[in-house]
């Protein structure tokens, strides 16, 4: 599930697709109605779907985290009706797609928004469930290496550094001799 290219734009009701960017703002293509438009970044503020988390009473969660949990329980749980479903059915809702939801922090209209943009997402098949153990096997390939491939890594990176190094001492060393030749010819012409 990838998310980063899938906008919410403050002032505009549902999700967008990033066609192309401009200094000025971004291209895009409505998800609900597939009509390109550009959209100024004076006016309107982008948030890819990316960075949004959602509150919990231990630490944020991601919102593609969310979106694998609701898919997860889909045939289990049904998505209910912005429309037709009250505060309470909601927040039941929640609670049982993230156990953990900050209810103080997370509202109603929050609730409903993810709901919205989960069925639109899902409508266009954007939605995964996120394998645990693959989100394992990510972690442990961003943890740092073993000391025997982290020393070779080193030793590669210091050897180019030092042959650098050694041609600007080089230079260093002949600016130095440059600069006291004119030091030791002036001393003898004040000894004089």
């Amino acid at each position: 599930m990838d998310l980063k290219d899938i906008m919410a734009i403050s002032g505009l009701p549902g999700l967008y697709k990033v066609v192309a960017n401009r200094t000025d703002g971004i291209i895009v293509e409505g998800l609900h109605d597939k009509a390109k438009k550009f959209v100024s970044s004076r006016q309107h503020m982008f948030t890819p779907l990316e960075n949004i988390t959602i509150y919990t009473t231990d630490d944020s969660v991601e919102l593609k985290e969310v979106f694998s949990n609701m898919k997860k329980d889909e045939k289990s749980n049904t998505v209910p009706d912005v429309k037709k479903s009250d505060e309470a059915t909601l927040r039941k809702y929640m609670k049982s797609v993230l156990a953990n939801y900050d209810e103080e922090k997370v509202y109603a209209s929050d609730i409903k928004k993810l709901i919205k943009w989960y069925s639109l997402l899902d409508e266009h098949k954007l939605i995964s469930v996120i394998d645990p153990n693959a989100a394992k096997a990510d972690e442990a390939a961003s943890e740092p290496k073993t000391e025997e491939a982290a020393a070779s890594t080193e030793e590669v990176k210091e050897e180019k550094p030092k042959k650098k190094t050694t041609k600007k001492a080089a230079a260093t060393e002949t600016t130095e001799a440059t600069e006291e030749a004119p030091k030791k010819k002036r001393a003898s012409k004040k000894a004089e």
